[in-house]
C-alpha cells in the first residue's frame, strides 16, 4: 500500500503527537539524533520542521499542558450563585480529567527532573489564575474580612498547594508506581473537598 502524502501541517502535527509518547516514556534527555531515529525520520528533516529541540518541547507543552487549560475553570470557580463546596467539586472533577493521563503526568515529572522551566510556568499559571480565586472565594464563604497575615498566607498556600497536588499525586501513583487507584474519581474528589473545608471552619 503506498505511504499517505501528508501536508507540511499534518507532518508536524505527526511528530508533535509521536514526540509526546516518546517524551512521556523517555523524558526530554534525548539527542536530536535520537529523537529523530525514535520517530523513525531522518534528522534534517527534524530540523526542518523544528529548528531546534527547544521548539519542539514548546509544541509538546503547548499540546499537553496549555491546550488542556480549561478557561471555565476561573468563571466556575468565581460564581457565587453557587455554594462554595459545589464549585470546589466541580472544577477538581474537571480538572483531574484534564491532567490524569499518562502522558501528562509523566512529562511533567521528566520536565521536573531534567527542565524544571516547564513545570514552573505551568505552576505559575496555575497560582495566579486559580489559587488567586480560591483563596478569595474561601475568604467570601467563611465571611473572612481581615486581611491575612504574611504567615497566614504562606500557610493557606500551602493548604492549597497541598489539595491540588494530592489529585496529581493519584496519577503517579498510577503511571508510575503502578499502583491501583479508583476508576471513579467524584466520590473521592467530594471527600477531599469536604474534609478539607471542615478542617477551616
Amino acid at each position: 500500500m503506498p505511504r499517505k502524502h501528508l501536508s507540511g501541517v499534518d507532518r508536524r502535527d505527526q511528530m508533535v503527537e509521536q514526540a509526546i509518547e516518546l517524551f512521556a516514556q523517555k523524558g526530554f534527555a534525548l539527542t536530536t539524533r535520537e529523537l529523530a531515529r525514535e520517530l523513525h525520520i531522518t534528522q534534517p528533516l527534524l530540523y526542518r520542521y523544528f529548528p531546534s529541540k527547544q521548539e519542539l518541547i514548546e509544541q509538546v507543552y503547548e499540546r499537553v499542558f496549555l491546550s488542556r487549560w480549561n478557561p471555565l475553570w476561573e468563571v466556575w470557580l468565581a460564581d457565587r450563585s453557587r455554594p462554595f463546596r459545589d464549585r470546589l467539586v466541580q472544577y477538581f472533577v474537571d480538572y483531574t480529567q484534564a491532567i490524569l493521563t499518562s502522558e501528562w503526568v509523566r512529562i511533567f515529572l521528566y520536565a521536573g527532573l531534567q527542565d524544571p522551566s516547564l513545570n514552573q510556568r505551568y505552576l505559575q499559571m496555575l497560582h495566579e489564575r486559580i489559587f488567586r480565586i480560591l483563596s478569595q472565594e474561601l475568604h467570601y464563604d467563611l465571611g473572612r474580612e481581615q486581611a491575612l497575615t504574611s504567615d497566614q498566607a504562606m500557610l493557606e498556600n500551602e493548604a492549597w498547594w497541598g489539595l491540588h497536588s494530592s489529585f496529581f499525586y493519584m496519577g503517579v501513583r498510577k503511571w508510575v508506581y503502578q499502583l491501583e487507584v479508583p476508576d471513579e474519581l467524584d466520590a473521592v474528589i467530594a471527600y477531599r473537598v469536604d474534609a478539607f473545608l471542615d478542617g477551616l471552619r
